[in-house]
């Protein structure tokens, strides 16, 4: 929902630079900590090609740094926040 939105209120015209770096954020948290519990579920095998989650563990670290850092994105939103008076 939070992506739908922020693309709408952009093909409209408005600033969603404190929107979209939220969403960068959440969505690369979110899938790191579902590629880490795979990764724990699965124990050593996960680090096992044979299984994909080691794949899947490398790939999801990228979300995390490609295109501004979580902690980037943290000081965007705090950035943005306190020019919108918040």
């Amino acid at each position: 929902a939070l992506v739908m939105e922020t693309a709408a209120r952009k093909d409209a015209g408005d600033d969603v630079i404190l929107e979209s770096a939220a969403a960068k954020y959440y969505a690369s948290e979110m899938v790191g900590r579902v590629a880490d519990r795979a990764v724990q579920i699965f124990g050593g095998a996960g680090y096992i090609a044979d299984y994909g989650i080691e794949r899947l563990y490398r790939d999801v670290r990228l979300f995390r740094i490609y295109e501004g850092t979580s902690q980037i994105q943290q000081l965007i939103i705090a950035r943005e926040t306190l020019k919108r008076g918040g």
